[in-house]
């Protein structure tokens, strides 16, 4: 197999974990009361059904263009834990160069 059918394979695993996650989300709404239900017809709910495939996908596009060769388990875990890994990756700051800040006599 090339490498372009590689990154093509890992890509679609990562778009289709991060889309399975959000289905399984809507899956649960069944658990919650009908009258606590989101509103369906407003497209903001339906925008992370759309998003995280896309960053899932954008993810794993990412390690595969940077020489990683992902499995396609690898790939669907990327995918549905993307928004959690770039949520930690914008949390970090490059110019904080301390360790953990102990109090004194702790």
């Amino acid at each position: 197999m090339s490498i372009d059918g590689v990154l093509h394979s890992s890509v679609l695993f990562g778009f289709f974990g991060a889309l399975a996650a959000q289905l399984l989300n809507l899956m649960e709404i069944r658990n919650v009361p009908k009258t606590q239900r989101p509103d369906f017809v407003d497209p903001f709910y339906w925008l992370p059904f759309i998003v995280a495939p896309l960053v899932g996908g954008g993810l794993v596009f990412a390690y595969v263009s940077s020489g990683d060769v992902l499995k396609p388990l690898v790939a669907i875990n990327v995918g549905v834990s993307a928004p959690l890994i770039l949520r930690a990756m914008a949390n970090i700051n490059p110019l904080d160069r301390g360790g953990i800040a102990v109090e004194p006599g702790a």
